[in-house]
């Protein structure tokens, strides 16, 4: 959802001509990342998992809920990440490696021909 919001958000700071060149990687640079990702995980010999929960941050407030006088307790959520490895199956990560490569090969192909698609679309000098 963050991802969806962010991409609209810089999609209406580009230009057409941009927002479809944009368009036309970005499956190649996910792809990309994972690829980086799982080239990581086989170089270590683990996994690196992220988890994130919410806190409770316990401070002074000044005032209550009825009054603006007094001195009071608050409490206030707060996400705290953490990292942990986490063991995995060389073999199936290697196997992941050789299908992500597979599936980068396509999609370059496939980037290319839509990046030559939003040149004709949108040319330089217009």
């Amino acid at each position: 959802m963050r991802r969806a919001l962010l991409l609209l958000m810089l999609a209406a700071c580009t230009d057409p001509r941009q927002a479809c060149l944009n368009a036309a990687v970005e499956d190649l640079r996910i792809v990309q990342a994972l690829i980086a990702d799982t080239e990581a995980t086989i170089e270590r010999g683990y996994a690196i998992q992220t988890e994130t929960r919410t806190a409770i941050y316990t401070n002074f407030c000044v005032g209550t809920g009825r009054s603006d006088v007094g001195f009071t307790f608050c409490n206030y959520p707060y996400p705290v990440t953490t990292r942990k490895p986490v063991a995995v199956d060389l073999n199936a990560e290697r196997r992941k490696l050789t299908s992500l490569r597979q599936k980068e090969r396509e999609l370059r192909r496939d980037s290319l021909r839509a990046q030559q698609a939003c040149e004709t679309q949108f040319p330089t000098g217009a």
